[in-house]
């Protein structure tokens, strides 16, 4: 089970990988995030020395990042997973690991680019942490951001008549929210958002039992040449800049 501490979620006791990644058939979503995530930071990191994955967890996303960048920081609430991604990555000079709070976060150094991936919906307060995501980045920084959506389109045909609110609730720890909230305390911190995809078109039991991960996320990465700005998927991925 997940150990809940006040206000942080913390997966210390919870055998993520294969709880929540092997035995509930989740190829297609960790293939899609590990394209998309190095199809963005391929196409928008100016400069690539050092990248933060801010939320790494056992380190599942590594292969999205490395080989574009030349030093890789990977942080993480749960000691336990740190020293999984540690197992799995091994020991370099160019990759630490870091145990700390996002909400903590302090670099002694600037990083080029920041990614991360399923954090934002057990993080309930964000206009400090984007201060600490914005502090943490050098100039012209990137920060990519995937934001656990409440109003995708499953939602709005279930209830037309949805009442838009900036963060719904729906278990201790995890939060959905409404993107417009997210993108305007983005730019509230100085922020400036730069591209935007659609995550999870294909995310139900059934198409994923029918045709292969690696289809559905060539069809998805097709299809966000029209659809990226839209928001109708369960989760949505954005580029923010660092100005001034």
């Amino acid at each position: 089970m997940i150990m809940n501490q006040p206000g942080i979620c913390d997966y210390t006791n919870y055998n993520y990988k294969d709880e929540f990644w092997k035995k509930t058939n989740r190829e297609y979503e960790h293939l899609l995030e590990v394209s998309m995530v190095n199809t963005l930071l391929s196409k928008h990191a100016d400069k690539k020395n050092t990248i933060m994955d801010a939320g790494c967890g056992f380190g599942r996303l590594y292969p999205s990042y490395n080989g574009i960048f030349t030093n890789y920081i990977l942080v993480d609430y749960a000691q336990s997973l740190l020293d999984e991604a540690k197992q799995t990555l091994g020991q370099s000079q160019n990759i630490s690991f870091i145990q700390q709070s996002l909400y903590d976060l302090e670099m002694e150094k600037k990083v080029d680019a920041i990614i991360s991936i399923r954090t934002l919906h057990h993080l309930h307060d964000v206009e400090p942490l984007f201060k600490r995501l914005y502090n943490s980045l050098s100039d012209s920084g990137i920060l990519i951001l995937d934001i656990p959506n409440y109003y995708h389109i499953k939602n709005r045909i279930k209830s037309p008549f949805i009442k838009r609110i900036p963060k719904v609730k729906q278990s201790e720890n995890f939060f959905n929210y409404d993107p417009d909230y997210i993108i305007r305390h983005l730019k509230k911190c100085g922020f400036s958002v730069i591209d935007q995809r659609c995550l999870g078109l294909f995310r139900s039991p059934v198409i994923k039992k029918l045709i292969s991960p690696k289809l559905l996320v060539g069809i998805e990465t097709y299809l966000n040449r029209w659809i990226k700005w839209l928001t109708i998927t369960p989760s949505v991925v954005i580029v923010v800049k660092k100005c001034g």
